[in-house]
C-alpha cells in the first residue's frame, strides 16, 4: 500500500484540501474506506490538528492493512464464536505479530510503546467504522475500566481521588522509562563534534529552548534579529505563532532564549553557511526562505533528514565510497535535546527566588509545561524524576555553559 499527499489541486466536497495523507492500494487505486476515515480525522475530529499525527494514523493503517493483505485477511472479518470459545480478532493477531515477529531494518523489535501507538490508531479506525460510518456492528477488542491515580506534584498526592479511564484490552503494559537526556559533558562533546554549521546551530537552538524537531526545522527567519542593544543578562521573549511555523496542535506559545543564542542565530543569517544555503533557495524559487535552516542543497529539512543527520554522529556513515567512523560514543536524537532542556529548565525555575523565597516545583512545572507546549502538566511531571539522576552543580550551570560554548567558538565574545 502507498501513501499520497494531496496538493492544492485536490478538493474534498468542493473545498481545497492540500497536505492530507491519502492511502492507495498496490494498484495505486484510492482505498475508499481508509480515506473516508482520514477525512473524518481532518474535518470531524477536532482534536487531530497536527499534520504529523495524520501521517502517524496513515502509516499505522498502511502497516495493518498490508499485514492483512499478506495473510489474505480482511479488516471486517468478524471473530467467530467456535466450540472452544471466541476466536482471536485480526487486530489481536496483528498485535501479537508486531510484538513477537516484527523486526525493524536494524534487526531490533518494536517497543511496546510503538505497538500500542499503532494498534491505538487502528482501534480509532474501528471505532469510526462502527459508531460513525456504521460499516460494522462490533469491535475487534474489549474495553476495560482502569484506575489511574492522578499525578500531583505535592506532598498530598496520595489523598487525591483516582480517575477511571477506558482502556483497550489489547494495550501492552509499558515498562516505566525516564526520558533519555544528555549530560553536560555529552553536550560539550556533541557541540565539539565535526558537523555542519547549520546542524550545530540547530543543536544549540534545541538545547537552549526545548523546541521540537519539526519546530526547529520550520523556525522562522523573521524571528531572528541583532540583539546588540538588549541586556546581555536577560533572556529574550519569543512568541511562536502557528501562522509562521509548524507547531503541534497549532498551539501558539512563548519561549525564551539567551542573548548569546539570539546573537549566534543572527550571525548565522549574515555570514558563511547560512547565507550560502539561503542563496541556493532564493536562486531556485526567487524568494527568501521563510525558515531559518535549510539543507546542504538549500531545501527545507525533512524529519527523516534531520534525524538521519544526528544518527550519523554515533553510527558513522558512508559517502562517495568513503567510510566515516562515529564522531561521538553516545546516542543522540533531536528529542533528547528537548528532554535535556526541560530537565535543566525545571531545576532552574524551581530554584529561582521571589521575595526571598524559592518559587518551588509547582511554579516550575507550570513554567516548563508552557515553554514546551504540553497540553497537560501531567506530561511535564516526568522530568521531576529526571532531576534525581542529575548532579546539582551540572543542573545549575546548564544555560551558562551553553552560552560559554558559543562565546568560546568566537561568536559575540565581547
Amino acid at each position: 500500500m502507498l501513501k499520497f499527499i494531496t496538493t492544492e489541486d485536490f478538493s474534498y466536497k468542493r473545498l481545497s484540501a492540500p497536505g492530507i495523507p491519502l492511502i492507495l492500494n498496490d494498484s495505486e487505486i484510492p482505498h475508499t474506506v481508509l480515506n473516508n476515515f482520514m477525512f473524518h480525522l481532518v474535518y470531524d475530529q477536532g482534536s487531530v490538528e497536527s499534520i504529523q499525527t495524520l501521517h502517524n494514523y496513515a502509516d499505522a493503517l498502511i502497516d495493518y492493512f498490508s499485514w492483512l493483505d499478506a495473510n489474505e485477511l480482511s479488516w471486517d472479518d468478524k471473530p467467530r464464536l467456535t466450540q472452544k470459545g471466541k476466536e482471536s480478532s485480526n487486530l489481536a493477531l496483528y498485535q501479537r505479530w508486531s510484538e513477537k515477529d516484527y523486526r525493524k531494518p536494524n534487526g531490533y523489535p518494536l517497543s511496546p510503546a510503538t505497538i500500542n501507538q499503532r494498534t491505538g490508531r487502528v482501534q480509532a479506525f474501528y471505532r469510526w467504522a462502527k459508531d460513525i460510518a456504521r460499516l460494522i456492528d462490533w469491535l475487534p477488542y474489549a474495553t476495560v475500566l482502569k484506575a489511574r491515580p492522578q499525578r500531583h506534584p505535592d506532598a498530598f498526592a496520595h489523598t487525591h481521588a483516582k480517575e477511571y479511564v477506558e482502556s483497550s484490552s489489547l494495550k501492552l503494559k509499558l515498562p516505566k522509562k525516564l526520558p533519555k537526556l544528555l549530560t553536560m559533558d555529552e553536550c560539550r562533546k556533541l557541540l565539539a563534534a565535526s558537523m555542519s554549521k547549520t546542524v550545530r546551530t540547530m543543536t544549540r537552538l534545541m538545547l537552549g529552548t526545548g523546541i521540537r524537531n519539526e519546530e526547529c526545522r520550520t523556525f522562522p527567519r523573521k524571528y531572528v534579529f541583532d540583539p546588540t542593544r538588549l541586556n546581555k543578562h536577560k533572556r529574550i521573549r519569543i512568541k511562536l505563532d502557528p501562522q509562521d511555523m509548524n507547531l503541534k496542535n497549532n498551539k501558539e506559545r512563548v519561549i525564551y532564549m539567551s542573548w548569546q543564542l539570539m546573537a549566534h542565530l543572527h550571525e548565522y543569517t549574515q555570514f558563511g553557511e547560512g547565507v550560502e544555503r539561503e542563496t541556493k533557495y532564493r536562486e531556485r524559487l526567487g524568494v527568501m526562505p521563510p525558515m531559518l535552516f535549510l539543507s546542504e542543497r538549500g531545501m527545507p529539512w525533512s524529519e527523516k533528514g534531520l534525524n538521519g543527520a544526528y544518527r550519523k554522529f554515533w553510527t558513522g556513515y558512508k559517502r562517495y565510497g568513503n567510510t566515516y567512523p562515529p564522531f561521538i560514543s553516545f546516542r543522540v536524537t533531536p528529542h533528547m535535546l528537548r528532554h535535556t532542556f526541560a530537565t535543566h529548565e525545571l531545576y532552574h525555575e524551581q530554584n529561582t527566588t521571589q521575595n526571598g523565597r524559592k518559587k518551588g516545583i509547582g511554579h516550575a512545572l507550570a513554567w516548563v509545561r508552557d515553554r514546551l507546549g504540553h497540553s497537560s502538566i501531567q506530561t511535564t511531571t516526568i522530568y521531576v524524576h529526571c532531576l534525581d539522576i542529575m548532579d546539582d552543580g551540572e543542573l545549575n550551570e546548564y544555560q551558562q555553559e551553553l552560552d560559554h560554548m558559543i562565546i568560546d567558538e568566537g561568536t559575540y565574545g565581547s
